[in-house]
């Protein structure tokens, strides 16, 4: 492994020194004391969506088109919608033993603002930041047919209520502003379940 010195010394909390490295493929790379979300956090770009008191949906049993159950929408006038973390949660009535969370994000804007699901959520993770600008929505119909990509998996001995399929995504969509990211949950019929979603993200300006 190639190693290389920066001009000064990255200090640690006990007042210790650590070197900087690079590797063979130019990563920078240093051992890391602070938890992964802990510095978006101290910034108050961390927020989330989730279903709240709204009564969750039932799945699909095959993959859509332009429809979907769930999205997220970007209201935002210049922020992205970077998604860290997608979920979902049986909720009602007995899920079927295997389902799947997928979501695909459409390639154009939707045409109009799209309406904020009745009784949902979208809220500051920490005291102190801004308002939410982005929202879940419902029944949604995406501005063209995404890249649908199954993210998680539920295969439990039993589909019964809190059975749950969760995805850290960690950025790999970016919702930019009037976007929507269309989220489903597939599987067979169950006894009619239906499903939260909750969600993890960034509000952030990325235009520089």
């Amino acid at each position: 492994m190639t190693t290389g010195n920066t001009a000064a010394w990255a200090k640690h909390g006990a007042d210790r020194s650590q070197e900087l490295r690079i590797s063979k493929y130019r990563s920078l790379l240093m051992a890391k004391v602070e938890p992964d979300l802990m510095e978006l956090a101290r910034a108050g770009v961390l927020y989330g969506y989730n279903t709240g008191a709204a009564v969750g949906l039932a799945n699909v049993a095959a993959i859509p088109t332009t429809t979907a159950s769930y999205g997220i929408y970007n209201n935002s006038a210049s922020k992205s919608c970077v998604v860290l973390k997608l979920a979902i949660t049986a909720t009602d009535v007995t899920a079927p033993l295997d389902f799947a969370l997928i979501a695909g994000l459409s390639a154009t804007p939707q045409a109009a603002a799209e309406t904020k699901y009745a009784s949902s959520l979208a809220l500051p993770i920490n005291p102190g930041q801004q308002d939410a600008e982005c929202y879940l929505t419902d029944a949604v119909t995406l501005a063209a047919t995404p890249l649908w990509q199954t993210l998680a998996h539920y295969g439990g001995n039993n589909g019964l209520l809190g059975a749950a399929a969760v995805a850290w995504v960690k950025g790999m969509y970016i919702i930019p502003p009037k976007y929507c990211l269309g989220i489903d949950i597939v599987g067979s019929g169950g006894t009619t379940p239906l499903y939260d979603v909750d969600v993890l993200a960034m509000e952030i300006d990325l235009t520089d």
